[in-house]
């Protein structure tokens, strides 16, 4: 049978299924950039060294008794003896063989001894105020200011000699462990800094009165009366 092509124009094509397009691939997820490493901690700052302390000095063996006027008495070992450079030790301390004898009066002449050769010192200082010379010193700032009240000390020497000592710098016994024992043999000291600073100063004589009450203080308590030596 014959069907016409009107027929077959009208009938619907078959239908072809469209081919599925490609699905592209899921990218991975995004990786994590890895953390930085954590900087290094900060050194810690070294400890303080402390310095190590200075030697002490070891130039004499003495076995030395010092008592003051308040009646204390202490007995020291001593292994290192000083001289002030000048009376009071502005200049610093000598050790030097030469410096550390002591000058006495012996009749009329003077005599040059060391302190091994020393039995006994004796010191008795005058009366106040008749005793005391007071000054200052204007080559500090402010004005250095002192005090001192002269002495009659003597020496008994090992082999019986007397004199009297007229070295006025100050000295310094120092044992192999503890505190120095700092004194005058001639002339007790009292020494105080003025308060003023200004360039042009001039002398108070108030810084006098304070030191002339430090020194009857003195006179009590801390003087040195009496050193034995062994």
């Amino acid at each position: 049978m014959r069907i016409p092509l009107v027929l077959l124009l009208a009938l619907p094509l078959p239908a072809f299924a469209k081919p599925k397009a490609k699905s592209e691939p899921t990218p991975p997820p995004p990786v994590a950039a890895p953390a930085p490493e954590p900087a290094p901690p900060e050194p810690a700052p070294p400890e303080p060294v402390e310095p190590a302390p200075a030697p002490r000095l070891k130039n004499v063996t003495l076995n030395v008794t010092v008592t003051t006027v308040g009646g204390s008495s202490r007995s020291i070992a001593v292994t290192g003896l000083e001289r002030a450079e000048d009376f009071h030790a502005d200049r610093g301390w000598t050790s030097a063989s030469g410096d550390l004898k002591i000058t006495l009066e012996v009749g009329k002449s003077e005599k040059e001894v060391a302190w091994t050769e020393v039995k006994s010192i004796t010191i008795v200082p005058g009366k106040m105020p008749d005793d005391v010379d007071c000054s200052y010193n204007s080559d500090f700032n402010p004005f250095m200011y002192e005090c001192s009240i002269r002495t009659t000390t003597t020496a008994v020497l090992k082999d019986g000699t007397k004199g009297a000592v007229i070295t006025r710098n100050k000295w310094r016994l120092s044992p192999e462990e503890g505190a120095a024992a700092e004194f005058y043999l001639y002339k007790h000291t009292e020494r105080m800094q003025g308060e003023a600073t200004e360039e042009d100063q001039f002398e108070d004589p108030g810084m006098y009165t304070k030191l002339q009450q430090a020194m009857r203080e003195s006179l009590k308590t801390t003087v040195v009366k009496s050193i034995t030596i062994q």
